[in-house]
């Protein structure tokens, strides 16, 4: 099966199965890709879901000026030359086939050397003459004002732009905190920043940041959140088959079990052959120093070079949490209009369904533990705790306040109805 293997980048995956070898294929990192396709995914169903919150009178428009055919300013250019520029001063390492990109994309577009500044000037001038025309096209003799209404809907890019900027700056903190000695790195290799993800720290940040977007910009929280609930957890599973295909490291603990006849290989463990960290002994020989692979080698002696893969088979870990989080995301997908009446329910189940998931995984994957409130936990499961019981208290509250409220509702119409 594909996923058996690792394949880091699109020119992996081609030169593999149809001995395809275009070097610039090493450019698209099959990480990239799946996380692509799930802001994609996000845009779609966020748009989705609030464009039927919104016909429902659910989440109200508000009146907003737009100004019309504005005229030509020296300053509209920065933006554009900046971005002209950095393209245009790192292309020649593509154009020139620099080793460092296809080995190291991150780190070549973020260091501040292997460019041409003339190609940078050319890239800078090009895309100025591009905005230019532009904007001498939509010019109009006297710049009109119009005033339109505007949804949150028509904000979807915008709020997911937010939850990824928030989400990979998190995703970083955490990370770092998790492992303080990568701290250093963030300044000696920027690329770094694109590296060592922390899940749950990405959530935390982006939903601080949403929040805040939210009540800035006037948005009711609970449909808003209940909107980004159930497909948080689909993008979620589809991000976790880019670990899977490039093998970042997020696999599981070797898995010393016989394999039942009617499981398929890639759900019962793997070896992760070529991944993109160039891993074979991930624990350091802690488990099955006994064990031996078919080259005779150590488990504590692999050597990367010459087996290019693990040297013992784990669970694949990445896979059953697209497949557990894919599911629980399908599920609340399909509950959310029996909940629209509540809102704030949804988004506290999937903080429930997500503790729970995160946890169970966490039982067969190995991660530093700390100490946490006299309990030595690995982070996820520290977070994973607690997102179960914010979900729990929330759901109940959510359901005494609202039953509460039909009850109210109810006694109401039947005192009206006694008076008549």
């Amino acid at each position: 099966m594909i996923l058996l293997d690792c394949y880091p980048t699109f020119y992996d995956f081609f030169a593999t199965h149809f001995n395809i070898h275009i070097e610039i294929f090493k450019l698209f990192h099959s990480f990239g890709f799946f996380v692509a396709i799930a802001f994609m995914t996000g845009i779609f169903l966020l748009r989705h879901e609030l464009r039927r919150r919104e016909k429902l009178g659910l989440l109200p428009s508000k009146k907003v000026k737009v100004i019309y055919g504005t005229h030509f300013k020296i300053s509209d250019l920065m933006f554009p030359a900046i971005a002209g520029f950095v393209i245009g001063w790192k292309s020649i390492g593509i154009l020139t086939n620099n080793p460092m990109v296809g080995d190291d994309p991150g780190g070549y577009f973020m260091s501040l050397q292997e460019g041409s500044v003339i190609c940078g000037i050319i890239g800078a001038i090009i895309f100025c003459v591009i905005e230019y025309r532009n904007i001498k096209k939509s010019e109009l003799p006297a710049p009109e004002e119009r005033i339109e209404e505007r949804y949150p809907s028509d904000e979807t890019g915008a709020i997911l732009f937010i939850a990824a900027i928030a989400g990979v700056f998190g995703s970083n903190l955490f990370n770092t905190l998790e492992h303080p000695e990568t701290f250093s790195e963030l300044f000696t290799n920027p690329s770094s920043l694109l590296s060592g993800l922390n899940i749950f720290g990405g959530l935390i940040c982006a939903g601080i940041s949403l929040a805040v977007y939210a009540f800035v910009k006037k948005i009711k929280q609970g449909h808003f959140f209940d909107s980004l609930g159930s497909l948080y957890l689909i993008a979620y599973a589809i991000g976790r088959l880019g670990c899977q295909t490039a093998g970042d490291g997020c696999w599981g603990v070797p898995n010393p079990h016989e394999k039942p006849s009617f499981v398929p290989q890639i759900l019962w463990s793997s070896t992760y052959k070529d991944n993109i960290i160039h891993e074979c002994d991930p624990y350091q020989g802690q488990y099955f120093e006994h064990m031996d692979t078919t080259n005779g080698n150590s488990f504590k002696n692999c050597n990367f070079e010459q087996s290019h893969q693990l040297m013992v088979p784990v669970y694949p870990t990445p896979l059953y949490e697209f497949l557990f989080a894919g599911a629980l995301g399908i599920t609340l997908w399909g509950l959310r209009k029996k909940l629209t009446a509540m809102p704030g329910v949804l988004i506290s189940l999937m903080f429930v369904m997500n503790g729970m998931e995160r946890y169970l995984i966490e039982q067969i994957r190995v991660n530093e533990k700390l100490k946490y409130l006299g309990l030595y936990l690995t982070q996820g499961e520290f977070i994973a705790i607690l997102m179960l019981i914010f979900g729990s208290l929330s759901c109940l509250l959510l359901y005494l306040y609202y039953n509460h409220k039909s009850r109210q509702a109810l006694l109401t119409n039947e005192s009206t109805e006694q008076t008549k």
